[in-house]
């Protein structure tokens, strides 16, 4: 309740209400700017919002991370989080401030430095900045799934019941009979689908989304790139830790592992 709930979807109300804030002060600035009526601007704005595209983006962003936190809930007791971490003062601290309250500093800075010089951007630009958030999400999303339902189906003789309503239902999010590594201690290390090609691409598609959370809001400032600075300095982190607990745990295998999943972020880069 607490990792998902209430983090992610206060964190899309913030940035909801971010883009209403933003629609009244467009308006007014149409109405002192314009002899027309207030509906009139209120048009005018909506067709302006629409071309500019940079909240809705985050809109965009902020919708699919959360939606994908709702839709996925019965993996997190799974997760790093929460299977490792503990549901410490750590976490608790975190998931009710700074994933909503400083997750949404893109949001904030969107309305406050509005039509700006340093947040208004050539299309090729947007656009860009669309596919790279599409693109990392699918690989985010299809890869978690993918871990999770390996876990459940495979690993622990568990049974998938596909949850119908869920939204995005995304092509090869379920392996059949995916390849995997036994190993002496008895789990199942998942060397299929994404995970053939790195040990963790879900962090790296998670940092690109990130990523362009701030490059939506231009180069003017620092402040819409500490999301994306801090969770590079957490994964790098957590990455380290994890190494290091499954060399302790699997031993050689997690040698022979390595061999066939050489790559740890980046695909034949690193």
């Amino acid at each position: 309740f607490a990792e998902g709930r209430v983090s992610w979807i206060l964190l899309f109300m913030l940035t909801f209400g971010s883009s209403v804030k933003q629609a009244q002060l467009e308006a007014l600035d149409q109405a002192a700017s314009s002899p027309a009526g207030p509906g009139d601007s209120l048009q005018a704005l909506g067709f302006h919002v629409l071309r500019d595209g940079n909240m809705w983006f985050i809109l965009l962003a902020h919708f699919l991370y959360s939606n994908a936190v709702m839709k996925g809930e019965e993996c997190i007791p799974m997760t790093w989080d929460i299977f490792y971490e503990k549901f410490g003062f750590m976490l608790i601290f975190w998931n009710f401030t700074g994933v909503p309250f400083m997750y949404c500093l893109q949001s904030m800075y969107l309305v406050r430095y509005r039509n700006k010089e340093e947040t208004t951007h050539p299309l090729a630009y947007k656009l860009m900045c669309y596919g790279l958030l599409l693109s990392a999400y699918y690989v985010w999303d299809v890869s978690q799934s993918q871990k999770n339902l390996f876990r459940a189906k495979e690993e622990n003789g568990g049974v998938y019941i596909k949850r119908k309503h869920a939204f995005p239902q995304l092509p090869w999010s379920d392996l059949e009979k995916p390849k995997y590594m036994s190993t002496e201690c008895g789990s199942k290390l998942l060397v299929d689908g994404f995970w053939k090609y790195a040990r963790k691409i879900h962090y790296t598609s998670d940092f690109i989304m990130a990523l362009t959370w701030g490059l939506i809001c231009g180069f003017g400032s620092f402040v819409p790139y500490f999301y994306p600075f801090f969770f590079l300095c957490m994964i790098l982190h957590r990455t380290w830790r994890d190494t290091s607990r499954c060399k302790h745990k699997y031993g050689k295998d997690w040698v022979k592992y390595c061999e066939r999943v050489p790559y740890v972020f980046v695909p034949r880069v690193f």
